[in-house]
């Protein structure tokens, strides 16, 4: 929401979010007080560090690509870019590198835009030009002595062993050859909330306060927290195949079911998402948004023919409940149909994943404190 595609590369879709639009007043800003020469440097070059953001997302995009991972888009934020992948890494060698790809192109990049400043100018002019950005006129030679830094700084910030990020992603992928997945995820998070409260205190602390620091570390420490809910959450739906989740007392629609008889089911039911058949064939999927909604403006003997949604994500029986929260993911909806050898079953939802994930998730729990309430205390 609230992004727009500018680009499709390798058949990944490039986003912009409107966001984006304060990143560009803040360069020119920065460089505003160089007057209006100075202004247009600085959108220019925010545009130029953006594209080797882009750049580092699309490394990271091509290589899951090449392990046969979907990615469905990359989208730029004020922070950064963040490529939204099909599924999880299945190795941890896939995931380290992955993870290791997009810092990796900052490092050509800055060692090629390096090689052309070097080429045109001397090293202590390129020097030069970076001590006195900001005092002289913007040129050519401090726009490449600017991006080198900027895609060094990229590369070096990204590395840092701190989940979500790259670094942390890679530092998780070594430890899982050694501990498993799990406890490499819950180390990691550790690891990168102990950074994350020492960055806060830094940009709480420094003379003057940094802003940015602090957004940084509440983004690390959240995001720390989201890894260690993913894992625990793919880790309970690998377990349960959609076979298994799949109720045989779930409603259905025919093409000739009119919307005041859907009106009526959905007083009936809970579900947001209802399959229509013919024959025991599937055509496609309603949403009781979408009945609402036509039967307030046609009225009770429309057809619901006309709402059918015919592009639906499908998964076998006997995949996983992690598998099609995936699928769902990757088409951008709550619901995928289930087949057993081409015979429809019936939908599997959000709803049904949440309440699944909550039931295993607590009777984990429970095992979980029980058995640790049964070892004898040990004293290190």
């Amino acid at each position: 929401m609230w992004s727009w595609r500018f680009a499709r590369v390798a058949g990944i879709e490039l986003r912009v979010h409107l966001s984006f639009l304060l990143v560009i007043l803040l360069g020119a800003w920065q460089w505003g007080g160089l007057g209006l020469r100075g202004a247009v440097f600085g959108i220019v070059l925010t545009l130029l560090t953006f594209a080797s953001v882009t750049l580092h997302e699309l490394g990271h995009s091509l290589v899951a690509k090449a392990f046969g991972i979907p990615v469905k888009d990359i989208t730029l934020y004020p922070i950064g870019g963040v490529a939204r992948l099909g599924r999880r890494p299945k190795t941890p060698g896939q995931e380290f590198l992955i993870a290791i790809a997009g810092p990796a192109v900052n490092v050509v990049l800055a060692l090629g835009l390096g090689a052309l400043a070097l080429s045109l100018y001397t090293r202590p002019m390129l020097e030069a030009s970076l001590t006195n950005a900001h005092a002289n006129q913007p040129t050519l030679i401090t726009l490449l002595a600017v991006m080198v830094l900027s895609n060094v700084v990229l590369a070096v910030f990204n590395m840092v062993p701190a989940l979500p990020m790259d670094g942390g992603r890679v530092l998780r992928a070594v430890l899982s050859w050694f501990v498993g997945a799990e406890k490499a995820t819950h180390a990691s998070a550790l690891i990168a909330r102990v950074l994350a409260v020492g960055l806060m205190s830094v940009g709480l602390f420094m003379s003057p306060s940094n802003p940015m620091l602090v957004i940084i570390a509440l983004f690390v420490f959240v995001g720390a927290g989201q890894e260690v809910n993913e894992q625990r959450l793919g880790r309970v739906l690998e377990g349960v195949q959609v076979a298994d989740v799949v109720s045989p007392y779930a409603p259905k629609f025919s093409p000739a079911t009119t919307l005041g008889e859907a009106v009526k089911m959905l007083t009936m039911t809970h579900y947001e998402a209802i399959a229509v058949e013919h024959f025991g064939t599937l055509l496609g999927v309603v949403t009781s948004k979408d009945i609402l909604r036509a039967a307030g403006e046609q009225g009770a003997w429309g057809y619901i023919a006309g709402l059918v949604r015919s592009e639906v994500p499908t998964v076998e029986a006997r995949d996983s409940l992690e598998v099609a929260r995936f699928k769902m993911s990757e088409a951008s909806l709550p619901f995928v149909a289930v087949l057993r050898e081409g015979l429809f079953l019936g939908l599997v939802t959000e709803m049904e994943l949440a309440v699944v994930a909550d039931r295993l998730s607590s009777a984990a729990f429970r095992r979980d404190g029980a058995a640790r309430v049964g070892q004898p205390n040990r004293i290190a």
